[in-house]
């Protein structure tokens, strides 16, 4: 199926709802739909697609990881995002997914370690350059010695840490 722009529903579809991940960090179910909604609305195809997909449930579950604790629709471990979305938030997403993993391991990467596990992963598109990669990890992460990085946690204070 195609909207009158030519492009398909179902790519649509898979671009939102990759958008929704990458922006929140993993999406729920509602807030997926909430986007595909707004999304019909805005393009003019929310009544096939309510017709195409009366339940995502399986389209989700085929395409996307859920994450029961979380209660989350995730990308696919060792998947790249199919759709166009900026490499800067692509860089957030998969560097958040690595470094809650890297944090998890009780571990804390160099920053060539980071960009040696999140750089396979953003092939397709725009491949960013390590400065790129840099100016995301000092967002969300803090410097830990000489060259180690630990995922910051927002809204909590660190007592002991001199800022």
């Amino acid at each position: 199926m195609k909207v009158d722009l030519g492009a398909n529903i179902t790519d649509i579809s898979i671009e939102t709802i990759e958008g929704v991940i990458a922006q929140n960090h993993g999406a729920t179910l509602e807030e997926i739909n909430d986007e595909l909604v707004i999304k019909g609305l805005e393009l003019g195809f929310l009544d096939i697609l309510s017709q195409k997909y009366q339940d995502l449930t399986p389209f989700l579950t085929g395409n996307f990881d859920y994450d029961e604790k979380n209660q989350k629709y995730q990308i696919r471990k060792n998947t790249k995002f199919r759709t166009r979305i900026d490499v800067h938030l692509r860089v957030r997403y998969f560097m958040i997914s690595y470094m809650r993993r890297m944090e998890h391991e009780k571990y804390q990467p160099t920053f060539d370690d980071i960009v040696l596990n999140i750089m396979p992963l953003l092939r397709n598109g725009v491949t960013p350059e390590q400065q790129t990669i840099l100016s995301v990890l000092e967002q969300i992460a803090e410097r830990i010695g000489e060259d180690r990085w630990r995922l910051t946690i927002e809204g909590q204070q660190h007592l002991f840490d001199s800022r």
